[in-house]
């Protein structure tokens, strides 16, 4: 029987023209206009559509292995098994800007939750991040995974690495090493989560479906949990 839902909580910011990004600008723009169409038609016509222009990693997003290594796979050859998962949420809000988050945070935050970081589950690193969220300084005021530890979560099978921070590499290392940890050894990785406070003492299922998109290496989300 399958559980019933109790609440479904959005964990995806808004996106909007000029929203705050680092991976390149976002801009909608009219294609078609609801008062212009029903003019040229003598109201027999009337609706509106948007073009959107924005780069594969911006808001709450998704990486697929492509994103950092060159011969992972791309976006739309990411089984929908590792984007369909159990949620677990582990709190790492005590964690300050600037700090490492290290293998024993995650310890700690996993026998806190009462449940073994392993396969089967997305992974959630939730720092409390998305509070500053669109902030001057928030791509780098904030906590960081090393790569020691994207290494240790890889080893015990984490299938999914989800957080609300924007980004996970130490702010200092320009070349990325943790996305590399991650994409490198098959991980997804998706960013800027929000809501997550929301989750505190609950079981949900973490919901990721990003555009199937062709040798893509990334994708805006709705990334949504399923409350049971």
């Amino acid at each position: 029987m399958v559980p019933e839902v109790k609440e479904i909580v959005d964990l995806s910011h808004p996106m909007y023209s000029n929203m705050p990004n680092i991976g390149g600008q976002v801009t909608f723009f009219q294609l078609d206009d609801h008062a212009y169409l029903s003019e040229i038609t003598d109201g027999r016509m009337a609706m509106e559509s948007r073009m959107i222009l924005m780069p594969e990693h911006c808001g709450t997003h998704i990486d697929a292995p492509r994103h950092s290594a060159a011969d992972g796979i791309p976006l739309d050859r990411v089984p929908l098994e590792q984007l369909v998962l159990p949620g677990h949420l582990l709190d790492l809000t005590h964690k300050r800007n600037g700090e490492a988050i290290a293998i024993d945070d995650f310890r700690a935050a996993a026998e806190r939750s009462g449940r073994a970081i392993g396969p089967g589950a997305a992974t959630v690193c939730w720092t409390g991040s998305d509070r500053d969220w669109g902030k001057e300084g928030f791509a780098t005021d904030r906590p960081f995974v090393p790569t020691e530890t994207a290494h240790w979560l890889v080893d015990r099978g984490v299938a999914l690495f989800c957080t609300d921070m924007i980004g996970m590499d130490d702010p200092a290392e320009w070349w990325w090493p943790t996305h590399a940890a991650f994409n490198g050894r098959g991980v997804c990785m998706v960013q800027q989560l929000r809501n997550l406070d929301r989750l505190v003492g609950k079981d949900f299922l973490f919901v990721c479906l990003p555009l199937s998109m062709k040798d893509g290496t990334g994708c805006p989300v709705r990334a949504t949990a399923l409350v049971f």
